[in-house]
C-alpha cells in the first residue's frame, strides 16, 4: 500500500496518539493492580472501644494520595446498624510514595447504653490528585499523574456478649480429587457477630487451616472448605474453632 507524504505524517501522528493512550491505560491498570490495604476487617467490641491500624501499600512508581472517611452502610434490612457517626480516623489524608507503605488509624466507640447487636460502616478510601511528592526524582515515571480510585470497604463491630457462642452440625470430612474438605454448619448463638478461625486437628498441637469466617447474629455459616496443605495420609481427629478477637478456643468438635 502506497502513501503520499501527508498521509504518512497523519498515519504516524495517529500511531503516536494510540501508543500514548495505550501507555496511559497500562500505567493506570498497573496502579490499580498493585494498590493494597491490610487488614480488611475490624470485627471488634465497639462497646468498650475498638482500634485498628490499616496500612496502604504502593507497589507502583506513581505517588498516591488518599482521603479516608467513614460512611453509613446502605443497609435496608436493619440487621446491621450504622456506626459511622462514632468513628475517628487519623490521618484523614495519606500520601504514599512509590514503593512505600503508610498507615492510618481507626477508632470506634459506641455511646453508653447502645443496644446489643451488630454494627458496621463503609471505610471510604478515595484517591485524589497526587502531585509530585517532596523529595521525588524529577524524572520519576508518572509523577504528578492522576489515577482515580474509590473504594467502599465494609468493616464491622459489635456490642454484646464478651465470649462468643457457636453451635455446629456433625462435621464431615470429604475426600475429593484435589484434597480433603470439611462440610459443616456453624450457627452463631451470640447476641452479636463473631469472627472465627477454623482448623483441622490431626494430632497433638498439629493443625491445618480451613479458613476464617464472620457470622452475624442469628446467622449460620455453611462450610464446604478445603483443608489447606493436609497430607494425603493425615487423619483429621477434631475441628477446632477459635475466636479471632480474643484468640481463645471456643469449641472443639471430635471426628468419629
Amino acid at each position: 500500500m502506497n502513501y503520499n507524504v501527508e498521509e504518512l505524517i497523519v498515519k504516524m501522528k495517529l500511531e503516536k496518539i494510540i501508543l500514548l493512550i495505550l501507555s496511559y491505560i497500562l500505567i493506570t491498570l498497573s496502579a490499580f493492580g498493585y494498590i493494597n490495604i491490610s487488614p480488611t476487617t475490624l470485627d471488634k467490641n465497639i462497646g468498650k472501644g475498638a482500634y485498628e491500624e490499616f496500612t496502604l501499600y504502593n507497589n507502583t512508581n506513581i505517588p498516591m494520595r488518599y482521603k479516608i472517611e467513614a460512611l453509613a452502610l446502605d443497609n435496608k434490612t436493619g440487621e446491621v446498624k450504622n456506626m459511622d457517626a462514632w468513628a475517628e480516623i487519623y490521618p484523614k489524608v495519606v500520601n504514599v510514595k512509590p514503593a512505600e507503605n503508610k498507615s492510618f488509624k481507626v477508632y470506634v466507640k459506641a455511646p453508653k447504653g447502645t443496644a446489643e447487636g451488630d454494627y458496621g460502616m463503609f471505610l471510604n478510601i478515595r484517591q485524589v490528585s497526587a502531585p509530585k511528592l517532596e523529595g521525588e526524582l524529577k524524572d520519576a515515571v508518572g509523577a504528578g499523574m492522576m489515577v482515580m480510585t474509590n473504594l467502599n470497604m465494609g468493616i464491622y463491630g459489635y456490642v454484646g456478649d464478651k465470649a462468643p457462642k457457636v453451635e455446629t452440625t456433625i462435621p464431615v470430612i470429604e475426600t475429593r480429587k484435589d484434597g480433603k474438605y470439611l462440610k459443616m454448619d456453624i450457627e452463631n448463638k451470640s447476641n452479636r457477630l463473631v469472627r472465627i478461625k477454623i482448623e483441622a486437628g490431626v494430632g497433638k498441637n498439629i493443625f491445618y487451616s480451613i479458613g476464617e469466617v464472620r457470622i452475624l447474629k442469628n446467622k449460620i455459616a455453611i462450610l464446604d472448605h478445603k483443608i489447606q496443605k493436609l497430607p494425603n495420609n493425615a487423619v483429621v481427629k477434631e475441628i477446632v474453632i477459635t475466636d479471632i478477637e480474643s484468640k481463645k478456643i471456643i469449641k472443639k468438635v471430635s471426628i468419629n
